[in-house]
This record gives C-alpha cells, structure tokens and sequence, in this order.
C-alpha cells in the first residue's frame, strides 16, 4: 500500500483532508497530514524544511506528496532536498513552480491582481523558489485538476503545459468535478484520484 503526505496551502489546516485520509486508510493506505505554521510570520524555506523534518521523521522510503494550491511550492522544493525518499508529486488544484519564481510572481506575469483572488502578500508567497529543473522534471508527477476550480483563469495554463509533457516530464493527469476546496467538499472524488494516480 502507498504512503500519503498531504500538505495543504495558504493559512489551511491538515483538516482539510480529514475525510479523505479516512478513505484512504479504510483501503490500507497510511496517510499523514501537515499543517504549516502561520504564513504571515514563516517564509517558504521554513515550511519546505518543516517538511522535510516531517519527510524524515515518517521513516519512509517512498512517499507520495499531495500539495493543495500554495502547498506545490513546497513539496517541490522538499523534493529537491530529499529525492531520494519522494515516489510521486501530487499537484491537486496548484501552480506548478518554476525555479526562480515566486507565487505572486505567476500573478503579475498573468497581469492578475492576487488580492482579487485573496491572496496577501505574505512571506512565503514572495519568496521565490531555487530548485534543479532536471531533477524535477525526472519524478513522476501527478496534476488533479479540479474543473470548476475559483482558480481556472491561473490553472488553464498549467494544464495545457502537463499535457503537452506528459511523457517528457514524466506527468499524468487527471480531472475531478469539483472547484477549488475539493478535498472538503467532494473528499471520496479526491480519494479516488489519488488512488488511481498511484496506479499508473
């Protein structure tokens, strides 16, 4: 059975994914959770080493991450301290990160004002992130897109680059109805997927 690690986003706690955590272990799976401190006082190293502290105290060789919306920055920079203990990437509803940009700095490429989509300029948000783009392209990485996400207008672009990469960089993709807090609202639909990405 697989190990799951979920990260949520933004000012989110681990409960988010409560639900789908009892769906995942009523099927075998272990699954663990991670609540990252406050993001108006820590910056984005800090939650990418609170988890790789948690990566290395779960005492498991192969994890999958599962980051929700801000959380993709995260576990792609944790990925890039501890490869070697990281199976899959989840990438549920997110940004996908590019080396040396930030998550407002998607905002302002998009000519998006983030406030419009509640997102403060807080720390780990304006912090850009540095990691090895080979290596990141080299681990099987999964995109759950949610169709009915409040974030469409900055995901349709990551949707298309996931497609249009598939094999090169190692992706697959998957689509759920739902909007953008789906593990909350639809948790069995999300379960499902993250199942079904660990298959492939």
């Amino acid at each position: 059975m697989t190990h799951y690690l979920f990260v949520p986003g933004g000012k989110r706690t681990k409960e988010d994914f409560d639900k789908v955590r009892t769906l995942l272990e009523t099927d075998g799976h272990q699954t663990d959770a991670l609540t990252l401190s406050d993001p108006e006082r820590a910056t984005l190293s800090d939650h990418i080493e609170e988890l790789c502290e948690r990566i290395e105290g779960a005492g498991v060789q192969r994890l999958h991450l599962v980051g929700h919306s801000y959380a993709s920055f995260v576990i792609t920079g944790a990925a890039d301290r501890v490869p070697e203990k990281i199976e899959r990437l989840v990438f549920l509803d997110t940004l996908i990160p590019e080396s040396g940009k930030s998550l407002l700095d998607f905002f302002e490429i998009a000519g998006i004002d983030p406030v419009d989509f509640g997102v403060p300029n807080w720390p780990p948000f304006v912090q850009k992130l540095v990691f090895n783009a080979t290596r990141f392209k080299a681990i099987p990485k999964t995109y759950i897109h949610c169709l009915n996400s409040q974030f469409l207008v900055m995901t349709e672009n990551e949707v298309g680059h996931v497609k249009a990469h598939l094999e090169q960089e190692h992706w697959t993709y998957l689509e759920i109805e739902a909007d953008h807090y789906c593990m909350i609202k639809v948790p069995e639909l999300v379960a499902k997927a993250v199942v079904k990405q660990s298959m492939t």
